[in-house]
C-alpha cells in the first residue's frame, strides 16, 4: 500500500467512526479518496461522497466495542468489595 492509498484508508477510517462498508465497496471509496488527494484535489471527502458513504455504511453491532463500553460506566477497583 502506498503512503497515499493508506492515508485514504485512513480518512476513510476516520469518517466512518466505527462504522463499517461492504468491502468492495469501502475499497472503492479509498480509491476515489486516494486519486483526489495524489490529485490535490480538495477536500477529498466531498459533501456527496460523504452522503454516498452514510448512506452504505453500517452501523457496529450493539454490545461490542467502544460504544457498548462508555454506555456501561467501569466500576474503579477502589470501590470493589475486597476478595474474600
Amino acid at each position: 500500500m502506498t503512503p497515499s492509498e493508506f492515508t485514504a484508508d485512513a480518512m476513510v477510517r476516520v469518517y466512518l467512526r466505527g462504522r463499517t462498508l461492504p468491502e468492495v465497496l469501502h475499497a472503492a471509496v479509498v480509491w476515489v479518496a486516494e486519486a483526489r488527494l495524489s490529485s490535490g484535489r480538495m477536500p477529498v471527502l466531498d459533501q456527496s461522497l460523504r452522503t454516498d458513504i452514510d448512506n452504505q455504511a453500517i452501523a457496529p453491532p450493539t454490545g461490542i466495542g467502544v460504544a457498548a463500553a462508555a454506555e456501561r460506566p467501569a466500576v474503579c477497583a477502589l470501590l470493589q468489595p475486597a476478595p474474600a
